[in-house]
C-alpha cells in the first residue's frame, strides 16, 4: 500500500478513537436535555443496527447480554472508522485534484501554447 493510504487509515482510526471517547464524554459530564440524548443516540444508531443482525432480541438473546455492549461498542468504533476513512480519501481526493485549466497541469500548458 502506499503512503497515503496508510498515513489515511491511521488517522481515520485516531479520529474514531477520538469520536467514541467523545461521545462517552458527552454521555457521561453533560447535563440531561433532550438534544443531548438525540445527539448521542444517533452516534450510536450504527452499532446497534449492526449488532442487531447478530443479536436480534438485544441484550436477551442466549448470551447476548454478556457480549451485546461490547460488540455495540466495537461496531460503533468500527462504522467510526468508516466514516472517518471516506470523509478523509475524500478531502485528499479533492485536495490533490488537478483542474484543466490549472497552471500546474502539464497538458493545460501543452494545448494553451
Amino acid at each position: 500500500m502506499n503512503k497515503i493510504l496508510k498515513s489515511t487509515a491511521a488517522c481515520s482510526v485516531a479520529l474514531a478513537l477520538a469520536t467514541s471517547i467523545l461521545v462517552g464524554l458527552a454521555a457521561t459530564y453533560l447535563p440531561y436535555s433532550r438534544v443531548r440524548d438525540r445527539i448521542i443516540d444517533a452516534l450510536a444508531t450504527p452499532g446497534a443496527l449492526l449488532v442487531g443482525l447478530i443479536y436480534p432480541q438485544g441484550v436477551h438473546t442466549g448470551t447476548g447480554a454478556r457480549f451485546w455492549g461490547i460488540a455495540v461498542l466495537t461496531s460503533n468504533f468500527l462504522a467510526y472508522v468508516l466514516f472517518w476513512y471516506a470523509c478523509l480519501r475524500l478531502w485528499r481526493y479533492f485536495l490533490t485534484r488537478r483542474h484543466e485549466y490549472d497552471a500546474t497541469n502539464p497538458a493545460a500548458r501543452r494545448t494553451v501554447r
